[in-house]
């Protein structure tokens, strides 16, 4: 599918996205102080994210392309998070500076990109390449600020606009579909755009197998966590377990036992816990351990994939679990629409083509894939994007969550994260063997 690239949409995309940012680093964050702390041991301070977009941007496409000397050597080093250890990310400079730092490389990128010629002989120039990543790296750290800002108390932040979508819970039970034997696609060549680790698509060969229709809800989590689920040990592996008792954890992360109901800390409140809407702020671990409890399996992401992407009518793959049409309000929760999960149920009207519901958006959800290359893969265009992560140590998250871009929700997208990881907006659906 070829799209051609329009430099006025780009930098319309680019404005809007940097209008993002400012909003959820600025609009919600209620003081300064709380952006320029760690929100926990082990996380760069918010503020961190706005100066490294903003690096990205520079390095990348006035410096790598265009061949612009650097605007500031400093923020190079500063902003880089190779070059600057986490812990030694604290010493930020004065947010005026930042800001005037990003306006100057916004607009001398602008300007490149109304004069530029996208010349084949330059693959980062190639439809658009280079813009295009630099625009979903913006996108990704969008999500992580919400991560982060997720980890402040609800008294630190602004509120937004919260607006629930509600629906009647009609008797949603656990339902398995199956998905015939046979060839798919995984995998993408871009649309215009796609990362290295995407590459190249592929046929694949999967026997029958069972997948959850709908993702594992909290009214469903609760019942393991209730059942004791957490102090049995056979259902966890050894580091899971090991992980879970060293970290002394009972339940998903922001869940809290409040006399006899449980409640969750959402974004801006302390909230009883919505039965019908998707678990989330669960490690891999816990998710793989839930799948023990009731019999089954985490699906692998090729199972994933092809139960969202793939039309077995047409034998062709789409872009989203509905289709190949852009993302909406009506089709899928993303993009900070609720600022938060909404029920599984309440995109029903749009499946996949298998019948899978909410497999784009809401959560993210845990593959039991280990995240690697496939076979002829070449990174493209820096190495520590993907390979440097094909270390046997990361799982891979599929379809998105309330908080990703549009762009981002592409089922060939291959999110990663360590299996102990919790503050990803991730829950998970069970698949098993026929």
């Amino acid at each position: 599918m070829k799209i051609q690239f329009n430099a006025e949409e780009m930098a319309r995309l680019m404005q809007e996205s940097r209008a993002m940012t400012h909003q959820l680093l600025f609009d919600v964050a209620l003081a300064e102080k709380d952006l320029r702390r760690q929100p926990a041991t082990g996380f760069r301070p918010i503020l961190w994210h706005l100066g490294h977009v903003g690096a990205f941007e520079s390095y990348w496409i006035l410096q790598r392309v265009k061949g612009d000397a650097s605007l500031s050597p400093h923020y190079d080093l500063i902003f880089d998070p190779i070059k600057t250890p986490k812990d030694d990310s604290l010493n930020l400079p004065p947010v005026a500076e930042i800001e005037e730092y990003l306006m100057q490389v916004r607009r001398n990128v602008l300007d490149y990109l109304f004069n530029v010629q996208l010349a084949d002989a330059n693959p980062l120039l190639r439809d658009g390449y280079i813009f295009h990543m630099v625009l979903e790296h913006e996108y990704q750290h969008q999500e992580t600020l919400l991560y982060l800002l997720q980890m402040l108390d609800p008294e630190l932040k602004r509120h937004q606009d919260n607006s629930d979508v509600r629906c009647q819970m009609s008797d949603v039970r656990p339902e398995m579909i199956l998905i015939p034997r046979g060839e798919f696609e995984l995998g993408s060549s871009g649309y215009p755009f796609a990362y290295d680790n995407e590459q190249p698509p592929h046929r694949v060969e999967l026997a029958d197998f069972l997948i959850d229709k709908y993702p594992m809800t909290n009214g469903e989590y609760r019942d393991f966590v209730q059942a004791g689920g957490y102090q049995t040990s056979s259902l966890w592996s050894e580091a899971g377990w090991q992980w879970k008792e060293e970290n002394n954890i009972t339940a998903p992360l922001y869940w809290s036992f409040d006399g006899d109901v449980w409640r969750v800390r959402e974004m801006f409140s302390n909230d009883e816990l919505k039965l019908n809407h998707p678990v989330t702020g669960v490690s891999w671990h816990e998710a793989e351990a839930y799948t023990r409890f009731v019999g089954k399996r985490l699906p692998t992401e090729a199972e994933w994939e092809k139960a969202a992407s793939w039309n077995p009518q047409t034998q062709t793959k789409h872009r989203f679990s509905w289709g190949d049409e852009a993302p909406e309000a009506s089709r899928v929760n993303f993009a900070n629409q609720h600022w938060g999960t909404t029920p599984i149920d309440a995109f029903e009207s749009v499946p996949s083509a298998y019948g899978c519901v909410d497999m784009t958006g809401n959560v993210w959800e845990w593959t039991a894939t280990v995240f690697d290359g496939y076979a002829g893969f070449k990174p493209f265009p820096y190495k520590e994007y993907s390979e440097l992560w094909f270390d046997g140590d990361h799982r891979i998250l599929k379809g998105g969550s309330w908080a990703t871009r549009s762009p981002i929700l592409r089922c060939s997208f291959r999110n990663f994260w360590r299996p102990q990881f919790r503050i990803a907006f991730a829950g998970f659906r069970c698949a098993a063997d026929v």
